[in-house]
């Protein structure tokens, strides 16, 4: 039977702790490190590390197998109670819930410390597949209910290779739950001139935005499954504009303060119920009604009886090929996209799957 313990790291895991830590650097671009540490250089950040921040070490057996520690975010003094965290699992000991368990407890014993935010610096790449990095990092930090705070694209290049930086964050207070829900008026929309800068007005939400004013930003999330149908959604049949008719997996107005990708987040979770990361740039941007519209292509296998449907926006949801989104529009019961506009969104969606 296996025994597995976390307790804080010593000196004399330092050697224990390298083994573990070095084929993250030589093999892969989860570290950005071109050269393994020298053991005197990685036992000097454990007692760097550990003499501020937690230094947690998870062992099966006594032997130690993974570990997480929290570190210096910002040098300035206002950043004292953000930390950016790591976390470190021997190769053959992934998927075992191990690092669940060590990242739970390293929250516990920041809270217990009064921090309050905590950042994970993430390596991301466009490649698909990438011999050097997967998205299993970003997916963890999704789980343990870390969301997207900010990417940065091309910043980082190992084995020759440019790889982008997402970073996500879980806050820790409770006080952060109240300031989220206003960080963004929901009500109200930016808008923005011909070159998509903001103007800095805005209007009302529901304000009917004619070619007389300024452009919005409207995004439009597109879930494939691994068959290549296309998630759609109908709409309410209470909708003041097309009730009942079919439209994409998610659509809607960005509204003021918000990023494009932070707004086509929003609309997945506000209507469909998940939390849907999203890390690459929308896969086609078209101006029409006097907005900036987004297109996020995203591929992901749902289990539609698991969502949350947003009941007021709606009505229903299902999986469709190719064949049957244009056997509706067709039939008048989808929205009155260009059918070209249509098809181009499964090209890409297809596109996308021959690339894997």
């Amino acid at each position: 039977m296996e025994n597995i313990t976390i307790r804080n790291a010593v000196i004399e895991d330092a050697e224990a702790l390298l083994q573990i830590y070095s084929p993250y650097v030589r093999e892969t671009a989860i570290s950005f490190e071109y050269e393994v540490p020298s053991l005197q250089e990685f036992t000097d950040r454990i007692k760097v590390i550990s003499s501020k921040f937690p230094y947690l070490v998870l062992c099966k057996n006594g032997i130690p197998i993974g570990y997480a520690y929290a570190s210096t975010f910002h040098a300035r003094a206002a950043y004292d109670r953000s930390v950016e965290l790591s976390i470190y699992i021997k190769s053959d000991c992934r998927g075992n819930g191990y690092g669940k368990l060590l990242y739970q407890k390293l929250e516990d014993e920041l809270k217990k410390r009064g921090f309050a935010v905590m950042y994970a610096c993430i390596a991301a790449t466009s490649r698909n597949p990438d011999k050097y990095l997967t998205s299993a990092s970003i997916l963890f930090h999704e789980k343990m209910g870390f969301e997207n705070a900010g990417y940065f694209k091309n910043c980082a290049q190992k084995f020759g290779l440019w790889y982008n930086i997402l970073y996500m964050q879980k806050n820790l207070l409770e006080e952060f739950r109240d300031e989220e829900k206003s960080s963004c008026n929901r009500e109200v929309i930016d808008l923005y001139d011909s070159q998509r800068r903001l103007t800095g007005k805005t209007v009302p939400r529901n304000a009917d935005v004619t070619k007389s004013l300024p452009y919005r930003s409207v995004v439009h999330v597109c879930i494939f499954n691994s068959r290549m149908e296309l998630l759609i959604q109908q709409r309410s049949d209470n909708k003041q504009s097309a009730p009942l008719k079919w439209d994409f997996s998610a659509s809607g107005q960005v509204v003021a303060g918000e990023s494009s990708i932070e707004g086509a987040m929003r609309e997945v979770y506000e209507e469909l119920g998940i939390k849907l990361s999203i890390t690459e740039a929308p896969a086609l941007t078209k101006v029409f009604f006097n907005a900036f519209n987004d297109y996020y292509i995203i591929r992901k296998d749902l289990d539609l009886s698991t969502l949350n449907l947003q009941k007021s926006e709606v009505a229903a949801v299902k999986w469709a090929s190719r064949e049957q989104v244009l056997a509706l529009y067709m039939k008048n019961q989808f929205l009155p996209y260009a059918k070209s506009l249509i098809e181009l969104i499964f090209d890409i969606g297809e596109y996308k799957d021959e690339k894997k």
